[in-house]
């Protein structure tokens, strides 16, 4: 039963970084020339599974390992993929806390549910264990693919402040998971922390996400305003033209007038 529970935790572990960057190249999208593709996507997610084993090897490899993991997502997007340095930052935050906080969730739910403390649960990988880790990677290829329409938007018309912005507001619900995690998984916590924790980070998320929808919808509201602007500018032209078009066939009517007169 341990090898199978190995077996398990290898695949739904090695599923991970593959979604990570996947979901990464979708939002950015490869830069013209760059060969080797599919060689370059399958080498990165095996160096980022292997770095995942040390996780709950050592105190703090869980924030240690995931700062690698974004920092390494960093460079690839740097080196091979396109948009700004500000908008590859955000996109890589941003993949890292949707894995994390979808993990987080369904750990702490699973938790809840089987009457056990986070920390009980981390340390028995047992099958709950791995079906939680199952259930958490099907969350995130769902959140993922229920983000991208949004996030393709904002890398396409969002300008430098409200790329910065998204940053900020991405850091801080990252550091505020973070914190609430290491609360949580402390030993003899009790359900009622974990409860209260969690409706203080879902509430951290809500106002977030609501801030970000906001300046997308403030984006488009903007972009048909100056759509309309550009409608009514080309109509202004266009009776421009039209009445300097009637005044010279009336210039022309009088010249053939005088003309035949003379």
């Amino acid at each position: 039963m341990e090898i199978i529970n190995f077996l398990i935790g290898q695949l739904v572990g090695l599923v991970e970084p593959f979604l990570a960057i996947d979901f990464i190249i979708k939002c950015l999208g490869w830069k013209e020339g760059v060969r080797h593709r599919k060689q370059l996507y399958i080498g990165v997610c095996l160096i980022w599974f292997i770095v995942a084993q040390g996780n709950g090897r050592f105190a703090g490899s869980y924030n240690i390992i995931a700062a690698f993991d974004m920092c390494l997502a960093y460079l690839f997007s740097y080196l091979y993929l396109k948009k700004t340095a500000g908008m590859k930052l955000m996109i890589c935050i941003l993949e890292q806390i949707i894995s994390t906080i979808c993990t987080l969730s369904v750990m702490q739910l699973t938790a809840y549910i089987i009457n056990t403390s986070v920390f009980d649960f981390l340390e028995n990988e047992g099958m709950i264990f791995q079906t939680g880790a199952i259930v958490s990677k099907i969350v995130v290829w769902l959140v993922y693919k229920g983000v991208y329409t949004y996030l393709d938007y904002m890398t396409i018309h969002f300008p430098k402040e409200q790329i910065v912005l998204t940053n900020v507001m991405i850091g801080f619900t990252t550091v505020s998971e973070g914190c609430i995690f290491l609360a949580v998984s402390q030993k003899g916590v009790s359900h009622y922390i974990v409860v209260l924790l969690m409706i203080v980070f879902l509430g951290i998320i809500a106002l977030c996400g609501y801030v970000i929808y906001m300046m997308i919808t403030i984006s488009k509201k903007n972009e048909k305003m100056q759509l309309y602007q550009l409608i009514e500018l080309k109509s202004q032209e266009q009776e421009r033209q039209l009445e300097e078009w009637k005044h010279s066939e009336e210039s022309m009517r009088k010249f053939r007038h005088d003309y035949k007169n003379h």
